[in-house]
């Protein structure tokens, strides 16, 4: 079993990427157990936390899926998740932390216990998305709610996925490419 994990739309959109390309990939791969976080930093890392003790049984990975913005389409893997809050904008509740640990005194930052690097180097050239390791989860609730995951020192490897911010404009063409790259990323890490 692969725990996946993406968010609900924020900010003005009424649609976030990472939901839309999980749930589609969900419903073609039984293998998937998948929840659709809250973009809520009080309540994001403990909806986590109580699906993943819901779980049947121990995953053998976690992929954590976000959204970037409408930038160049790739899949970026993470490598780094940092101890700091900065919202650039409000979470869904209003929240908008600035300059603040997500773990007091816990260590700066941790590197993805999936090894990225070698994943990205196996589907160099094999996907229908680049998909490329990233140094920075940023500093929103994806960075967030890696930081914990990482954190909690889980008994399997998990990473965060920067996906492409797919939107119903885009056509139905771009989310099946999403789909298949997270398959194959999903493939590649197990």
């Amino acid at each position: 079993m692969v725990f996946v994990t993406a968010f609900e739309p924020f900010g003005s959109s009424t649609v976030n990427g990472s939901q839309q390309a999980a749930l589609r990939w969900a419903t073609r791969d039984p293998e998937i157990a998948l929840v659709i976080l809250p973009v809520a930093r009080a309540q994001a890392w403990s909806a986590a936390q109580a699906a993943l003790a819901a779980l049947p049984e121990v995953p053998t990975l976690w992929l954590m899926l976000g959204e970037a913005g409408r930038e160049p389409q790739i899949v970026r893997l993470e490598k780094v998740a940092i101890n700091w809050d900065d919202y650039r904008l409000p979470d869904n509740l209003g929240e908008q932390p600035r300059d603040t640990a997500i773990v007091e005194g816990g260590p700066d930052a941790y590197f993805a216990s999936l090894k990225v690097a070698q994943v990205a180097l196996v589907l160099e050239g094999k996907t229908p998305l680049p998909v490329q390791v990233s140094l920075s989860a940023g500093s929103f609730l994806c960075n967030h709610v890696a930081y914990q995951a990482l954190h909690a020192a889980l008994p399997f490897p998990a990473a965060f996925i920067h996906v492409p911010a797919w939107r119903p404009e885009d056509g139905p063409e771009a989310l099946e490419k999403l789909v298949a790259t997270l398959q194959a990323v999903k493939a590649a890490a197990l």
